[in-house]
């Protein structure tokens, strides 16, 4: 009898015994070290009030206490008393929160705790992939977060042009993590085949845990634990989400059963439930009794597992139903419904199911972190910084999904522009130099931003980029139900409705007509052959077989026969309906057969290329970088760029090279109207960028006590090519080459500074510490920058004294 209930427990998928065997090995020093080093540094410690950092540190001297403390934990299953608290902080869900259930509760755990945490969540990571169906994506290695969005707004566009009547129910269970009913949990993992060592030693990480709110930063008293999971835990997400499973596989079976009717697509795949943590969304036909199903299922779960439906937070969606409809439908359920403007951009699947916007939307959410304080407090390099890392990183949601109007494109990239550039936005300003010189690369004359359009069009093409390397997950197979087992990819002809997939594929084919053709550098590389097709894959060369000889395919049977079926003939043609015969038949036949001669299959698995890695793996990074090498501006010489000086250093030297400072020659030449163009410190010549940092006489006289400082002979330059050619001419060794560049450009600042407040701010400053500045600044900046520590005696006397 105990016999018979254990195997009704039993899940389809479980861990095999070699797979229990490696979760339940001896611990090693090496993998108690790694933990550590995985560990975030400086994140808030818990009651322990150690941080990793200091672990890493003093590693050599407290390592191996570390390590005894750790596999005493695995030897004995249970840990001593106070190693297992935790701090827990709340963290605002909403503005202006007042109750608790409008916070978030993470745990700050201590750090023997998280390091055996650590220990247990990468050896489970190994195994989850084979225990967790593809309608998960949390967690899960090599599955994306942004799938469920993909499928939902796919699933939408399919619906609307067929006149399917579906809904789509969004899950909010109330307070998941916090939740979780122990035994419950231990019941999944004994389903699930994991060894009774391993279960104990999850259970030990639960079993007398205790933590104390943080208030205003002070503790409260400490409480005991009895159920749920601790956000903050490494092994928290990845215990959960099999749990979550065990919710995939008794809806299952309801839909094997046929109690509930999912959407079938062209009758090819049938959708009826997606999940990422604890975001569970359910699509199906739009029937009572579908409703009626999925609020069962889920009382019979919440009553096993602890996971309440939140029915105030859930939404209801209709497609192809009248609103009147959705709404008795979702008043009977408690629950609420999603209402889609005219202009959505699509729904997402996060904390809340709800439509992401127009790209109005996202226009006015980039704005909104702009303010002029910002503008105002923040030097260039400081704004360069906040722009590549915030400003671009804000609507790369939108970006990873969503194909962006060039007319969108052109409004973030003027925003950028003018908080580059410290404008405020209501100020009319003049730009000095062209903004599509600023996304260039480095090497390309630019300083790296990067367009708008170059990351928007590389995080797409990834999506093509999947369907070919990954073929057996849900997305690319949901791809190939709607569109063929090719995805349509590489066709001109316009599918028949919109949605994102075919603006994709759209996208694709622009990018081809302006001569940038990714799908050439995804080459497929033959290991046993099994899943390449001998005929309509590109695996020897750029051409496929079946266009390079349409006489011998003509001749094929089997026109999808694997390299690996073919190569195991004895001959090639015997798969022909017929032999080849003499003229150009037979000279294609031997040159196939001279194509495929020597080559020898191996045990590997066969795989795709990305071309433009050395890796050969695809990266949004490369493709990025082609399309902007493509089409931005390019410069003659790439960008100088020292990294022993701040960012607005190097951004003022840039300026200088483009002659793209407001000079009087470059004010008159916009027609602005100045008083004078003659320079402000000699007055003697038309100030433009080759006469106040090269030519000036005030200037040529801080540049002979530089040189001279240098100990290198004096010598005479006009501009800022004829200083490049005397840079390069110099024989120095390479760090000292790179402190003389750095001390001109620190230079060329100061000149630049002492300029401006001679003309805005003291009209009698005097040129005299000129020099003695730069000395000092350029000192200042490259000793804390440079891994070389540099004295100041020394430095102060000639740079040329310093030891290398």
């Amino acid at each position: 009898m105990l016999e018979s209930t254990q195997k009704s427990y039993e899940f389809p998928v479980r861990l095999t015994s070699d797979q229990v065997e490696d979760l339940e090995s001896e611990i090693s020093n090496e993998e108690v070290k790694a933990a550590v080093w995985d560990c975030g540094v400086n994140k808030s410690p818990g009651p322990d009030g150690y941080t990793f950092e200091f672990f890493r540190k003093y590693w050599t001297f407290i390592g191996n206490d570390i390590i005894q403390a750790v596999k005493a934990f695995f030897a004995n299953g249970c840990f001593p008393r106070g190693c297992n608290s935790s701090f827990i902080a709340l963290i605002p869900k909403i503005q202006d929160a007042k109750f608790v259930k409008d916070f978030r509760p993470i745990s700050l755990i201590g750090s023997t705790y998280k390091i055996i945490s650590k220990i247990l969540a990468n050896r489970l990571c190994l195994v989850l992939p084979d225990l967790i169906s593809d309608v998960q994506s949390a967690f899960v290695a090599n599955r994306q977060i942004l799938d469920g969005p993909f499928i939902l707004n796919e699933l939408m566009s399919w619906c609307k042009h067929t006149k399917f009547k579906g809904m789509i129910f969004k899950v909010d269970f109330e307070k998941a993590f916090d939740s979780v009913k122990w035994d419950y949990l231990d019941e999944t993992l004994k389903s699930f085949g994991f060894g009774l060592k391993w279960r104990n030693w999850i259970s030990g990480c639960l079993n007398n845990a205790k933590g104390s709110v943080l208030v205003n930063g002070n503790p409260t008293k400490e409480f005991q634990f009895f159920k749920g999971l601790k956000q903050g835990d490494p092994l928290s997400p990845f215990l959960f989400i099999l749990v979550m499973e065990t919710l995939h596989l008794s809806f299952k079976r309801i839909i094997n059963a046929g109690l509930y009717r999912g959407i079938s697509i062209n009758g090819s795949l049938t959708l009826s439930h997606l999940f990422y943590a604890d975001d569970v969304v359910f699509v199906g036909e739009w029937k009572d009794s579908n409703i009626h199903i999925l609020l069962n299922v889920l009382k019979c779960f919440f009553l096993a597992s602890g996971l309440k439906i939140n029915l105030q937070k859930s939404k209801l969606m209709g497609l192809g139903v009248s609103s009147n409809v959705v709404n008795s439908a979702a008043n009977l359920m408690g629950c609420s419904i999603l209402q889609l403007p005219f202009n959505y951009l699509g729904v997402k699947v996060g904390c809340n199911m709800s439509y992401i916007g127009s790209w109005d939307d996202v226009i006015s959410k980039v704005s909104s972190r702009l303010s002029k304080w910002k503008i105002k407090s923040l030097s260039i390099g400081g704004r360069l910084t906040l722009l590549k890392s915030v400003l671009t990183s804000i609507p790369l949601y939108h970006m990873s999904i969503f194909k962006v109007p060039m007319g969108v494109l052109k409004k973030l990239e003027s925003i950028r522009r003018n908080f580059f550039n410290g404008h405020d936005g209501f100020a009319r300003k003049s730009s000095w130099f062209n903004w599509n010189k600023a996304l260039a690369s480095k090497k390309n004359g630019g300083i790296g931003v990067s367009s708008f359009f170059a990351i928007n069009r590389a995080l797409l093409f990834k999506w093509v980029w999947r369907f070919f390397s990954d073929g057996s997950s849900l997305w690319s197979t949901f791809i190939k139900a709607l569109f063929g087992f090719h995805g349509a990819i590489g066709l001109t002809v316009k599918p028949n409705r919109r949605s994102i997939w075919s603006d994709i594929l759209q996208a694709v084919n622009s990018l081809k007509d302006k001569g940038i053709d990714f799908l050439q550098f995804i080459r497929k590389k033959i290991g046993n052959g099994v899943n390449t097709s001998f005929w309509a894959d590109s695996w020897i060369g750029s051409i496929p077989f079946k266009e390079k000889f349409p006489r011998l395919y003509a001749l094929e049977e089997s026109k999808s026969i694997s390299v690996a079926d073919k190569l195991g003939l004895s001959s090639l043609y015997l798969s022909f309906r017929r032999p080849p015969r003499g003229g150009i038949e037979q000279e294609s036949f031997n040159l196939l057969c001279q194509s495929v001669r020597g080559l020898v299959l191996s045990n590997i698995e066969d795989r795709w290329s990305w071309s433009l890695e050395g890796s050969g793996l695809f990266s949004v990074k490369s493709s990025r970088a082609y399309i902007d090498d493509l089409l931005l501006p390019k410069a003659d010489a790439a960008t100088r760029w020292i990294r022993i000086l701040p960012i607005k250093i190097n951004v003022f030297a840039w300026k200088v090279c483009l002659d793209a400072l407001p000079t009087r020659c470059n004010m008159s030449l916009r027609g602005i109207d100045i008083p004078s163009i003659l320079c402000p410190l000699c007055n003697r010549a038309v100030e433009n960028s080759d006469h106040i940092f090269f030519s000036c006489s005030m200037v040529r006289k801080v540049w002979r006590r530089l040189l001279t400082w240098w100990e290198l002979d004096v010598s005479s330059f006009h501009s800022y090519n004829e200083w490049i050619s005397w840079l390069s001419s110099i024989r120095l060794p390479k760090l000292l080459k790179v402190f003389l560049e750095g001390s001109c450009y620190v230079m060329w600042w100061l000149v630049w500074k002492f300029r401006n407040r001679l003309l805005f701010s003291d009209p009698t400053s005097k040129p005299d510490s000129l020099f003695d500045d730069v000395v000092q600044m350029s000192f200042l900046w490259m000793n804390s920058r440079s891994k070389s520590r540099l004295n100041w005696i020394s430095w102060l006397k000639s740079p040329m004294c310093i030891s290398m």
